[in-house]
């Protein structure tokens, strides 16, 4: 008599392949809802669970801004004195990298205003928030 299948922590029925429940408290056998087949709760016994996941298996909405937002020069040193530089794309010639400053000037209940200023033509542009 075959044994249930064991892939990772999951256990799957011998003669039809359907994944088993967990056992029941108090109960020594575990029945297919597939085929009916009845398994040891045993199979579960002492039974090692690894887990893997890769780095972006979680993705971060907070990396994902900072991947969009650089504050560094060439040679990857901070870059102090300098404006942050955002991966926009310049409306006037097209390169993307724009540095950008973000000032209040309008009453405090308002948005900021954002000053982009492409890193390759010089064209300067502004949004509200």
């Amino acid at each position: 008599m075959s044994r249930a299948l064991r892939v990772g922590s999951l256990l799957f029925c011998p003669a039809c392949g359907t994944l088993l429940d967990l056992p029941r408290e108090g109960h020594d056998e575990i029945a297919c809802h597939q085929c009916g087949r009845k398994e040891p709760a045993s199979s579960y016994e002492n039974l090692a669970t690894k887990t893997y996941s890769s780095p972006n298996a979680f993705p971060s909405p907070l990396k994902a801004k900072r991947q969009l937002v650089q504050n560094t020069i060439k040679g990857g040193e901070a870059a102090k004195d300098r404006d942050p530089v955002a991966q926009e794309k310049c409306q006037k010639c097209g390169h993307i990298g724009l540095s950008y400053k973000e000032m209040q000037l309008r009453s405090a209940d308002e948005g900021s205003t954002i000053f982009y200023k492409c890193l390759s033509c010089g064209d300067q542009t502004s949004t509200n928030n």
